[in-house]
Order: structure tokens, then C-alpha cells, then sequence
């Protein structure tokens, strides 16, 4: 069985236990912290302590022992594999000869994808999240924050939700910390809103920097504060930007039906896809090509000593606003 949704891996597990659950879960999902989760979830409901190993450095031999070796209150074995994408191709194919599922319970989990999951999708349950898109992964949290306030008593909107993944991002770890620290601060009252949120939530320099990067490319604003640490942040942020404005423009001027956009840019937004079509439709390809080649020669003057990092990036806007004729 293959699911790509917790939703569904929960109902799963909620149906099955505790007496037909199966003996193989494999979790991919690219987050550690979601990840984590969600095999911890497994194991709530199996009776013992698990023997835990990590693909980065396993013993397959010790692996296999222990999948066979009966628990010291003499339940069945259960083991936990994690980082599965880390085996080599060797230790892979002798874990695969080894297993054995008519006893004990193994659990997997994966960053990326591993020719594994095939195997145990035959004989037990695959929760596969690596294609899910940004979109819909924010859209996920979102839910799920308002579901962590709720079972603590508090209310928070969607709005709200909303807000805090634009201050943090999608780290889903810092996520339910920061929830936590707003079911706290409002103490005895029962509502989580904007005003809490802007009181007590800060904006990540990441994701500050990447708005930053937005606004210079899209609305040509200026820079602000940044310094040697965040430089090459910015510049990966920026290149981004007008990579998708090129990629947009050029859609537009081949006049390729919108409904294909989303296939060239699957990690846009469908909301902010329609936003960024119209102004790159009106700021050309020109300006987000000239746009690339000039960060290139930032990059590069910064990379041989420049250390007049401000002064390069005001010739990059300067460069961008006379493209654009501002």
C-alpha cells in the first residue's frame, strides 16, 4: 500500500492497531522533524522498545540480528532504520536478501527516494511525500497549526496560520515551537491573532531575505541591512527570482497556453503564479536575463575580494531599473 498524505497514513494506522498493523512501514518524507514524527507515531502503537539504526552508519549484520533477537520481556522485535538513502548500493541489496516479515516490525525512513519502498509497498505501507508541492505543504501546516492551537484550547484563523509560516517558513519543527510559545503567552485567554503574532513572532532572516529579494526583482525596492553573512543568501534568492521571471516571460512571448506554466515552474505558488505572469509579462526577458548577467558578475567581483558587497548590489539595481525604465 502506497499513501502520499498523513491524513491517510493516521487513519491507516488508527484502523489497523492495535492488532493488524503491518510488519513494514516505509516513511519518506523529506523533513526530519515530520519525518521523526510520524515513525514515532508508528511505534506509539507497537509494544516494546525499538533497536534504532541510521543508514549513514548500519551494520546490516547487527541490523538483521536484531530484527530476529526477541525483546527482553519477550515481545516481538522491532527496529528502526532511518536515513535509508544513505545505504550504498551493497549494504542495500544485502538488507533486501535479509528481510524477513513474517515476524517482528521494521520501520523505515527516508529523506529521498530508495529502491526500497518498492519492496515494502508489497508487503506493507509506503507514506511517500517527496513530490509534495510547496504549495500544498503550506497549506498542510496551515491546517495544522490551527489544529495544535485548538487542542489546547486556543483558536487561531487561518490567517493566522498563514502569518506565521510567512514570518518562519516551512520548518515544521519551529512551527509547532513557535505554536507553543503563542498558547503560552496568551495564557487564560482563548484567541491567537495577528496582534499576538506580530507581538511575539519575528520574521527568520531567510525568509526576510528571500521577501527582500521578491521586492527588489518584482516592485524594485532597495536593500536593506544586508551584510557578508546574508550575502550569498540574497543572491541565491535573487538568481531565483529572475530565473522565474525568464522562464515566465519566455512562456509568455512563445504564447504557450498558461494552463502549462505550471509544469516549467511546479514550485510556484498557482496564486503567485498568476501574480508573477503579469509582471513578467510587462517587465520583458530582457530585464530578467540582463538581470542574471549582472548577478553573475556580482557573484563573482564578491568571490575575488570585493568587499564592497552594498556598492555591488546597488549596480545590480541600478542595472535592473534601467532595464525596466524606472
Amino acid at each position: 500500500m502506497r499513501l502520499h498524505n498523513l491524513k491517510a497514513f493516521h487513519k491507516h494506522l488508527s484502523d489497523s492497531a492495535p492488532h493488524h498493523l503491518c510488519r513494514a512501514y516505509y516513511i519518506a518524507i523529506g523533513d526530519d522533524f515530520e519525518r521523526s514524527q510520524a515513525i514515532e507515531s508508528v511505534l506509539a502503537l507497537l509494544p516494546g522498545t525499538p533497536s534504532r539504526f541510521r543508514g549513514s552508519e548500519c551494520s546490516i549484520v547487527d541490523l538483521l540480528d536484531a530484527m530476529q533477537s526477541l525483546s527482553l520481556f519477550g515481545g516481538e522485535p522491532i527496529v528502526v532504520l532511518d536515513e535509508v538513502e544513505k545505504l550504498t548500493k551493497a549494504p542495500l541489496q544485502q538488507l533486501c536478501e535479509g528481510l524477513n516479515f513474517s515476524s517482528g516490525y521494521i520501520v523505515f525512513g527516508a529523506r529521498s527516494k530508495s529502491s526500497l519502498a518498492q519492496i515494502i509497498e508489497k508487503e506493507g505501507v509506503v507514506l511517500d511525500m517527496l513530490d509534495e508541492k510547496p504549495w500544498e505543504k503550506e497549506k498542510r501546516l496551515a491546517g495544522l497549526l490551527v489544529e495544535r492551537a485548538k487542542r489546547a484550547g486556543k483558536s487561531l484563523t487561518p490567517d493566522g496560520a498563514g502569518l506565521l509560516l510567512e514570518h518562519l517558513g516551512i520548518d515544521a519543527a519551529l512551527l509547532d515551537s513557535e505554536v507553543d510559545k503563542l498558547i503560552c503567552y496568551v495564557g487564560d485567554g482563548t484567541h491567537i491573532g495577528r496582534e499576538e503574532i506580530m507581538k511575539l513572532t519575528p520574521i527568520s532572516r531567510t525568509a526576510s531575505l528571500w521577501q527582500m529579494a521578491e521586492e527588489v526583482v518584482w516592485e524594485g525596492h532597495e536593500f536593506t541591512g544586508v551584510d557578508s553573512s546574508s550575502f550569498p543568501v540574497l543572491v541565491a534568492a535573487l538568481r531565483n527570482q529572475l530565473h522565474i521571471g525568464l522562464v515566465l516571460a519566455t512562456l509568455i512571448a512563445e504564447q504557450r497556453p498558461s494552463d502549462q506554466w505550471s509544469a516549467y515552474l511546479p514550485k510556484l505558488w498557482p496564486k503567485m503564479l498568476e501574480k508573477r505572469s503579469s509582471q513578467a509579462a510587462r517587465l520583458g526577458s530582457d530585464y530578467f536575463r540582463k538581470g542574471l548577467d549582472r548577478l553573475f558578475d556580482v557573484e563573482l567581483l564578491s568571490r575575488t575580494g570585493s568587499t564592497q558587497l552594498r556598492a555591488l548590489l546597488d549596480s545590480f539595481r541600478a542595472l535592473l531599473g534601467r532595464v525596466d525604465g524606472r
